[in-house]
């Protein structure tokens, strides 16, 4: 469940955050609010692409790797489970009633600076999206006032909600279209764009038809699906970036000087340049990495 956090003004002229390229600077953020109270999310990076930029054309699990670079985060294993930890993480967010999981290793828990007893408090898997439509009051340090409560005005077409209706795939049993009408404005009330749920239903529709499930109970109930990993997977389908030649980047680099930074982030003179490590050897050239 994301959470509201505080952000230090003098984070943006920190040098080590400063030299991340813009995405990776995003996703952090992002991290920040995916966290538990102790630092600690889910190395998804579907989930997360959907979840902190659902609408960028860029790599996640590209991004993940830069901020690891940097030493901004670190993954781990932990119960079979992979896990991304937050530098320091305790040591700026300091909420009233922490929720976090169990942290076996000393490493971790010195990671995230963590001080809280050892001892896993409640935290309930995380949802694909938001589930409600109110904004929760800030809890944290500075916040607002205890009780407040938020919403917001949502515009969605009606028409987009029953070109869903028309072209989801059909099934054996009901449909629950009630249900899935009040799953489908929240989505759009986060901010997904009504034509990337349009076409992931196509990659989805898809999908069934080659595994002749057409019809038969076997396809989910249209709500189901809108709060399923699989709707996640098949959204972020759509927004995979274009693979990256990168041999091609760095010989022009070399020998006209040029880079794309828009496309593809800083070029191989700054250390969060995300250009394979295997690559910058092969033309001579290394990445500096924060110690």
């Amino acid at each position: 469940m994301a959470r509201i956090r505080s952000i230090h003004p003098t984070l943006f002229t920190d040098e080590a955050f400063a030299s991340l390229s813009m995405a990776a600077r995003v996703l952090l953020l992002g991290l920040w609010t995916e966290a538990d109270d102790q630092g600690v999310f889910d190395w998804k990076p579907v989930t997360l692409k959907m979840r902190i930029m659902p609408v960028d054309n860029v790599s996640v699990p590209d991004l993940l790797l830069e901020l690891e670079g940097w030493n901004a985060v670190k993954r781990f294993s932990q119960d079979d489970k992979e896990f991304g930890a937050i530098r320091n993480f305790c040591k700026f967010q300091r909420p009233k009633t922490p929720k976090y999981r169990t942290l076996k290793s000393d490493e971790i828990r010195n990671y995230v600076a963590s001080s809280y007893p050892i001892t896993e408090t409640t935290e309930p898997e995380p949802e694909p999206f938001p589930q409600k439509e109110e904004i929760p009051p800030q809890r944290e340090e500075g916040g607002g006032r205890e009780g407040e409560k938020s919403t917001r005005a949502a515009s969605p077409s009606n028409e987009d909600f029953e070109n869903f209706k028309r072209e989801y795939p059909k099934r054996a049993g009901q449909y629950g279209w009630k249900a899935a009408e009040r799953k489908y404005l929240a989505l759009v009330k986060t901010g997904v764009n009504p034509k990337m749920i349009a076409m992931a239903l196509v990659r989805f529709s898809e999908e069934m038809r080659k595994l002749k499930r057409i019809g038969t109970e076997f396809i989910p109930m249209p709500a189901s699906w809108l709060n399923s990993e699989d709707f996640v997977e098949y959204a972020a389908a759509t927004f995979d970036p274009k693979p990256v030649d990168w041999d091609a980047l760095v010989r022009g680099y070399q020998t006209l000087g040029t880079w794309p930074t828009r496309d593809v982030g800083n070029d191989p003179s700054s250390p969060s340049c995300r250009a394979p490590p295997e690559i910058l050897r092969k033309y001579g050239l290394e990445l500096r990495r924060m110690q």
